[in-house]
């Protein structure tokens, strides 16, 4: 082994590993790469070649939260000493593997040979050979492309990009395995994939595909009682440790094992004893995998599912119905009416949180689920989410694809867009979308088959999309409040109390959501009169406190779309809750914050887009009822803040707060 200083006059030749230990090699001479965080730093830039890193990346990549006292600084020292460590540091700085590029640095990839690299080469040659049908070459190829692996991807490196790459690097091994597994069981080799695979499931052990693999090559090896225990077994932990079932997709290879349906599993003819009578069976062409979808191999090929129609799955994602939906007639009526089977017809739902957007939505779906043959899908979106962020369209297409049958890992939005609407074509399909943060969001999702229908849920009504039909929720009827309330509550114990039933109903503005967990407040505690839990929120600074139901509260509703508005939006919100009216024109907001009158006009217009704010005619905006209360709160604490020196001033720069 070299000194870490070696300047070798020779031309390099570098190599360096990262699926195992970070190991870097000169010629033939192995490296001495230096302390733990130099080397986290260098993986940082090695497994992002021929792309500009900053300063910044490389420290919170490396360091995370918890940055060195001198912050950046020592990006410049580790990248120096990097240098001296790979022998050039005497090189011009065009020259060395590491260069310098706009404010950060840069691993010049053409210096250097790395493994992951020829990982990724190697996956492509195997899927390659596995689409031209040459199985034994693909399984050669993966083989070639795991004997990479020296262990655990960067082990022992810190940081979050390192842990990071860890997981993928580890993820794409298992998949390399699941894929290599997927062409030993369509060339017949099932004992040696049942080999490997029962490595595999045993550190995995809750995982449906690896399992689903493992049944196959076990029934493939004639142990048809072997592999219904896999499926038992696993069974169980899901239940035990997880408390779920096994999806459908395991289910349908459980039941196949059962009737001893080779085709249905996608396996060649089992190899009969010598001497055995057993006629050969006629082979197949283009064999499914596990799931019923194309194998691994042809994944590429086939983007559209080729299964037999007899076999086809036809998802129904739709969450459970939810009871009842009471005062909404008229709105599931204008859902489910017809549409015309030459176009795909697209609803929108929107209202202010808590309204029942979700639960109206699917109910309508239910009601037309007969009509859309293949398939229902629903997607939360989560654009109005307190635990995670919106979820991106790339993400959700992909998802889409899978549970249609169709497997693609692009990146590339407008690609999977493209894959989609090429798979949609010839399908009718019922798509749920819930929750969305905007029309940007919803946009590529839209499926091409004629006769599908997309209803869309969110708390903005969503202009920018062109829909067939809106429904905009508010509060129930008066009627409806009190009929959803009594059914909660139950009748007798409403009926005993009729005016207060009335008057909870008007304390909870009408909302679905208000009026359930009050009703589930009054099921809970069989001591209180409904009359007592009206007199206790009868208080309006409590109020909102008392509409709280673990993990469910009108209060929690409203900050999230509060928080999803922009500063000019915020702050116009909370000067209506000073307004000493509930109505207010545009011109009295102007003067109130020292806008011009057209700004004003504006933030309010994107307030009554936003659910949050009326319009019972032009220029005039009405806040009422719990979000009022709302609003006052947030002016409540704003003047709190002002008064302890926390706010410079009442009025707002043209940007906003």
């Amino acid at each position: 082994m070299t000194s870490g200083t070696m300047t070798d006059p020779s031309p390099r030749l570098f190599r360096f590993a990262v699926l195992g230990p970070l190991r870097a090699w000169r010629g033939g001479d192995q490296l001495d790469l230096g302390p733990i965080r130099q080397q986290a730093l260098l993986a940082a830039l090695l497994l992002r070649p021929d792309l500009p890193v900053s300063r910044r990346e490389l420290l919170d990549g490396v360091w995370g939260t918890e940055p060195p006292g001198s912050g950046s600084k020592i990006v410049p020292v580790y990248v120096h000493r990097l240098r001296r460590c790979l022998g050039t540091l005497g090189e011009g700085p065009h020259d060395s593997v590491i260069g310098r590029d706009r404010g950060g640095y840069r691993f010049v990839g053409g210096g250097a040979r790395v493994d992951a690299m020829r990982l990724d080469r190697l996956a492509a040659e195997a899927a390659t050979a596995g689409r031209s049908g040459d199985l034994e070459a693909a399984v050669k190829a993966y083989a070639r492309a795991l004997g990479l692996f020296q262990g655990e991807p960067l082990a022992g490196l810190p940081g979050p990009f390192a842990e990071a790459e860890r997981l993928r690097l580890e993820e794409r091994r298992l998949t390399l395995l699941q894929e290599k597994a997927e062409c030993q069981l369509r060339l017949g080799r099932h004992v040696e994939a049942a080999a490997e695979l029962h490595a595999l499931t045993a550190t995995h052990q809750h995982s449906e595909p690896l399992a689903a693999l493992l049944m196959r090559a076990l029934y493939g090896s004639g142990r048809q009682a072997d592999a219904l225990a896999v499926y038992a077994q696993l069974r169980r932990r899901l239940v035990d440790d997880l408390g779920v079932e096994p999806g459908e997709r395991l289910r349908r290879v459980h039941q196949a094992v059962l009737r001893a349906d080779d085709e249905t599993l996608g396996l060649v003819p089992r190899r009969e004893p010598a001497g055995a009578n057993r006629e050969p069976a006629a082979p197949r062409h283009e064999p499914a995998g596990a799931d019923g979808e194309p194998a691994a191999a042809d994944r590429d090929r086939a983007r559209i599912p080729r299964t037999a129609p007899q076999a086809r799955r036809v998802p129904d994602e739709l969450p459970a119905d939810a009871g009842e939906i009471v005062g909404r007639d008229e709105e599931l009526a204008l859902l489910t009416g017809g549409a015309g089977g030459a176009a795909v017809t697209v609803a929108a739902v929107d209202g202010v949180a808590g309204a029942g957007k979700t639960a109206l939505a699917v109910r309508a779906a239910r009601s037309m689920c007969g009509g859309h043959p293949d398939g229902c899908l629903f997607v939360a979106l989560h654009g109005h989410s307190e635990r995670r962020d919106a979820v991106s369209p790339e993400r959700v297409l992909r998802r889409l694809l899978r549970a249609i049958g169709v497997q693609d890992s692009s990146d590339d939005l407008d690609e999977l867009v493209a894959f989609w609407r090429s798979a949609t074509a010839g399908l009718r399909l019922l798509l749920v979308l819930d929750d969305a943060a905007g029309a940007d969001q919803v946009r590529p999702l839209l499926p091409a088959g004629a006769g599908s229908r997309v209803l869309v849920t969110s708390r903005h009504r969503l202009v920018g999309l062109d829909v067939d039909r809106r429904v905009s929720l508010g509060p129930l009827a008066p009627e409806a409040a009190e009929a959803l309330l009594a059914r909660i509550v139950g009748g007798r114990r409403a009926e005993a109390e009729r005016d207060a039933v009335r008057e909870l109903a008007r304390l909870c503005d009408r909302l679905p959501l208000a009026l359930r967990i009050a009703g589930a407040r009054i099921q809970s505690r069989p001591a209180w009169t409904i009359g007592h839990l009206a007199h206790r929120m009868a208080d309006d600074d409590r109020r909102l406190e008392e509409l709280t139901a673990e993990d469910r509260s009108v209060e929690a509703a409203f900050r999230l779309s509060y928080l999803r508005l922009p500063a000019a939006e915020r702050h116009a919100f909370r000067a209506l809750g000073r307004a000493p009216a509930v109505e207010i024109g545009h011109r009295t907001l102007a003067a109130t914050l020292g806008w011009a009158a057209h700004r004003a006009e504006r933030a309010l217009e994107n307030l009554v887009d936003a659910s949050l704010v009326q319009q019972p005619s032009a220029h005039r905006y009405l806040l009422n009822g719990l979000v009022a209360l709302y609003a006052r709160r947030l002016a409540a604490e704003e003047r709190h803040v002002a008064g302890r020196g926390g706010l410079v001033a009442v009025r707002s720069t043209p940007g906003g707060f």
